[in-house]
C-alpha cells in the first residue's frame, strides 16, 4: 500500500511539472475578433516557455489599439502568463489579442489555466515632483496647452489617466473648422472669422458668449498653421453643420492625424507626459491659489506635483452617470461613445476649489444601434439615408439633416426607439446578419411583418410608407428632403434596424475668461488656475452642437491660450 501511495505522489509531482512546460516546440498562429477586425498572432513556443509574439495583422484603431498590442505581449512572455489585465479604454482590443494567444496556446498542447501566476506589482514609493506647469489631460486641448507652456520656456508634466493619449481627439472623425484659412483662398471662398462667429452664436440661439466665440474664430486661421507646424496633414475644403460656407478641413485618417504629430511635436519639446496616472485633487495655498496636483500612478502610489499653475484639460463628462443625471438630464439615458475617461474629473476638481460651471442641459448628440463605439463597422448603418421612423412607425425628419439636429429630432419625438427602414434593394439578411442575430435588426417578407416584429402600430406605419413612396423621386414636402434621395421603400424582404440616440461628447463645464483662467463663484479668476476643451466649453454651445469641426478648432485655440497664460503666472 505504502509503495503504491509513493508511486501516485511521483506522478502528481511529475504531471505539475509538466503542467508547465507543455509545449510543443514552434510557432503557431491564431485569431480573434478584435474592435474593428480580427487580430491575428504568431507565437512561437519552446518546450517550456512562450518565447515570442507577433501581431501579423490588425485592423484597430491608431493610436488606442497601441498599448494593448505592445504592452500585453510583453508581459505574458515577461510572465509567462495569460493572467493578464485588459487595458482600460481599449478592452476590446486586449480581449482579443488574449483570446488569439489563448488559442496558439492550446494548438502547442498547453493550457492557459495552467500557465505561471503572474507575480504581483510592488507598488512605488510616493513621489514629489516640481514643474512650472501641470497639465491634466492629454487630448486637443492638453497637448496644445502643454506645447504652448513649453515654448514658453516652462517645465511642463502632463498627467494622462489612460494607458494612451488623446481622449476624446484621438476617436473624433478628425475635422478641424476655421475661417480665413489659405485653404480657402486657394480655393477662391471669402470668409471672415466674424461670420464663423456670428454662425456658431446663430446655432446657440443667442446662448453663448459671444466674446470668446470671437476670440476663437479670429484665431482660427492661426491654430491651422499651428496645427500644420506640428506635423498635421489637412484637407478636403467641404461645408459642415448648417452652413454652405467651406470652413471644415480634415486629416483624412481621423484623431489619430491630430494626436499622433501633435504628441511627437510635444515629446520634441521636452515635455514629460505620464499615463495611466490620473489627477485626483488640486493643491492650493492658504490664499486658495492653486498651486499643484495630487495624481496616483498605475501601482498606486502617489505624485505629488508642485507647480506654479495648472491647466485643467480633463475632458467632458458624458461617461459619469451621476454628472449627467445632474448636469444633462436630457440625454442621462443615452449610450455614450466618448471617450472612456471622459467622467468629468476635472470638472469635479475644479468645483472643489472653488470653480464657477456653466451647464445647459447640452450634449454632442448622434445616434447609435450597438453599445460599443462610434467606430464600431455596424453602427456605420446609422448614416443611411433611408426612411426612419419612431417606434410608432410615424416619420419625424429629413433623414440627412446634420447629425446633432437629427439627434434633437429624435428626442423631440419622446420615442425610445426607432427604426431605419430598408427594402431588398439597400439591405440584405447576409449584410444585417451580425445586426438580427444580436436583436438590433428584424426583418420579414411583407411590411405588415415587420410592423408586428418591431411592435410598431401598424396602421400608422403603413401609412407611414405610403405616403413616403407617393413622394419618391420629389421633393420631400414633408420635411425637405432631396428629391434624389427620396428613394422609397420597395420590394420585400424588408429590414428594421433599430436606432437609439447616443452622445459623443458633452457641453458644459468649468467657467472661464478670455485668458482660459478658471473663474469662481464670484466670478473672479482662481490664481494657478486654467482650463480648456470639453470640461470649460459651457460658454460656447447651448444644447445642441453647431457643426463638425467646431469643439477641436475651440479646443485646439483655447489650449494653447491656457498653456500660453500658464507659463506666464
Amino acid at each position: 500500500m505504502r509503495k503504491i501511495l509513493i508511486i501516485l505522489v511521483s506522478l502528481a509531482l511529475m504531471m505539475a511539472a509538466g503542467s508547465a512546460m507543455a509545449y510543443t516546440e514552434g510557432s503557431y498562429t491564431a485569431q480573434a475578433q478584435g474592435h474593428n477586425a480580427p487580430i491575428e498572432v504568431k507565437v512561437t513556443f519552446s518546450q517550456d516557455a512562450i518565447v515570442d509574439i507577433q501581431i501579423i495583422s490588425h485592423e484597430e484603431t491608431s493610436g488606442i489599439a497601441d498599448t494593448p498590442l505592445t504592452r500585453i505581449p510583453e508581459e505574458i512572455i515577461a510572465s509567462q502568463s495569460l493572467e493578464v489585465e485588459t487595458v482600460t479604454g481599449a478592452t476590446f482590443t486586449s480581449k482579443a489579442l488574449l483570446e488569439a494567444v489563448k488559442d496558439a496556446v492550446a494548438q502547442a498542447g498547453g493550457l492557459a489555466e495552467k500557465t505561471t501566476d503572474k507575480a504581483p506589482v510592488k507598488a512605488a514609493e510616493d513621489e514629489e515632483i516640481t514643474v512650472d506647469v501641470a497639465v491634466i489631460g492629454s487630448g486637443a486641448a492638453g497637448l496644445a496647452a502643454a506645447a504652448e507652456a513649453a515654448d514658453a520656456g516652462a517645465k511642463v508634466l502632463v498627467l494622462e489617466k489612460l494607458p494612451f493619449l488623446g481622449g476624446n481627439t484621438l476617436i473624433c472623425g478628425g475635422l478641424v473648422k476655421a475661417a480665413g484659412t489659405a485653404f480657402q483662398a486657394e480655393a477662391g471662398i471669402e470668409d471672415t472669422p466674424g461670420a464663423l462667429a456670428d454662425y456658431w452664436y446663430e446655432r446657440a440661439e443667442g446662448n453663448a458668449d459671444k466674446a470668446m466665440l470671437d476670440l476663437v474664430a479670429e484665431k482660427s486661421a492661426g491654430t491651422i498653421e499651428w496645427l500644420q507646424e506640428q506635423g498635421v496633414t489637412l484637407g478636403g475644403l467641404a461645408t459642415s453643420g448648417t452652413s454652405l460656407v467651406p470652413r471644415m478641413l480634415g486629416t483624412g485618417v481621423g484623431g489619430s492625424g491630430f494626436i499622433v504629430p501633435v504628441e511627437a511635436a510635444v515629446r520634441a519639446r521636452g515635455v514629460e507626459i505620464r499615463t495611466e496616472t490620473p489627477a485626483i485633487d488640486l493643491l492650493t495655498d492658504e490664499s486658495g491659489a492653486v498651486v499643484g496636483v495630487v495624481a496616483q500612478a498605475a501601482d498606486g502610489h502617489l505624485v505629488t506635483v508642485h507647480a506654479k499653475s495648472v491647466v485643467v484639460a480633463s475632458g467632458g463628462f458624458d461617461r459619469s452617470e451621476e454628472m449627467k443625471r445632474k448636469y444633462a438630464p436630457s440625454i442621462s439615458d443615452e449610450i455614450s461613445y466618448s471617450s472612456i475617461g471622459n467622467t468629468g474629473d476635472g470638472i469635479r476638481m475644479a468645483m472643489d476649489v472653488g470653480a464657477d460651471t456653466v451647464f445647459k442641459d447640452g450634449v454632442i448628440g448622434l445616434r447609435g444601434i450597438r453599445p460599443t463605439s462610434f467606430g464600431d463597422a455596424e453602427n456605420s448603418w446609422v448614416w443611411s439615408p433611408t426612411l426612419l421612423v419612431n417606434a410608432k412607425g410615424e416619420r419625424l425628419l429629413n433623414e440627412v439633416i446634420d447629425y446633432p439636429i437629427y439627434h434633437s429630432k429624435m428626442l423631440e419625438s419622446g420615442s425610445k426607439y426607432f427604426y431605419l427602414i430598408f427594402d431588398s434593394t439597400q439591405a440584405t439578411s447576409d449584410s444585417l446578419a451580425v445586426l438580427i442575430n444580436e436583436g438590433y435588426a428584424f426583418t420579414s417578407d411583407t411590411l405588415e411583418g415587420l410592423a408586428k416584429a418591431t411592435f410598431m402600430d401598424e396602421e400608422v406605419f403603413l401609412a407611414t410608407v405610403a405616403r413616403y413612396n407617393e413622394l419618391k423621386g420629389q421633393e420631400d414636402a414633408d420635411f425637405g428632403k432631396p428629391a434624389a434621395l427620396m428613394t422609397g421603400v420597395g420590394e420585400g424582404p424588408y429590414f428594421a434596424v433599430r436606432l437609439v440616440p447616443t452622445t459623443i461628447g458633452s457641453m458644459g463645464g468649468i467657467k472661464v475668461d478670455l485668458e482660459a483662467r478658471a473663474l469662481n463663484t464670484d466670478g473672479q479668476p482662481i490664481p494657478g488656475l486654467f482650463a480648456a476643451g470639453a470640461c470649460a466649453n459651457g460658454d460656447l454651445f447651448y444644447k445642441e452642437y453647431p457643426a463638425s469641426g467646431s469643439a477641436i478648432m475651440m479646443a485646439f485655440t483655447l489650449g494653447r491660450i491656457a498653456g500660453g497664460n500658464a507659463a506666464a503666472e
